[in-house]
């Protein structure tokens, strides 16, 4: 797990964190689950590993959106990675830039018995990010 922010920041706390990166095509698990997610490359950053509500711009408009950064080990997968589900956005956009401010953390990352359970977590957490950006967002 990184350190960085959840060490000055409880869970609670409303912060914000800028990410720029390329989009790149992903494993497509995301859209077999209902959730398709930009894949992006933002090298090593200094944050903790988890599910988070973010701001997303993409061609000068801003979406809300859930990241999760880290494994992914419900998939047996430990690389690294950013992903973000976009609410209400359906473009692919693969080599473009995005930009992602980050919010809140929602959870950590946690392995789950089956895809339909890791399913049901994500629409959870997307319900909670569209609370969080709703009452935190500006």
């Amino acid at each position: 797990m990184k350190g960085g922010l959840q060490n000055a920041f409880s869970y609670d706390t409303v912060f914000f964190v800028k990410i720029t990166g390329k989009i790149v095509r992903g494993a497509g698990r995301g859209r077999a689950l209902g959730f398709p997610t930009l894949n992006i490359e933002a090298g090593d950053l200094n944050l903790d590993f988890g599910v988070y509500a973010v701001w997303v711009e993409l061609h000068g408009v801003r979406y809300k959106g859930a990241m999760s950064y880290g494994p992914r080990p419900t998939f047996e997968d430990s690389s690294i990675a950013l992903e973000v589900f976009v609410l209400d956005y359906s473009g692919e956009d693969y080599g473009e830039v995005a930009t992602v401010e980050v919010v809140k953390k929602i959870r950590d990352i946690k392995k789950f018995d089956s895809a339909e359970d890791l399913k049901k977590q994500i629409e959870q957490d997307v319900k909670e990010v569209r609370e969080v950006l709703m009452v935190g967002g500006r």
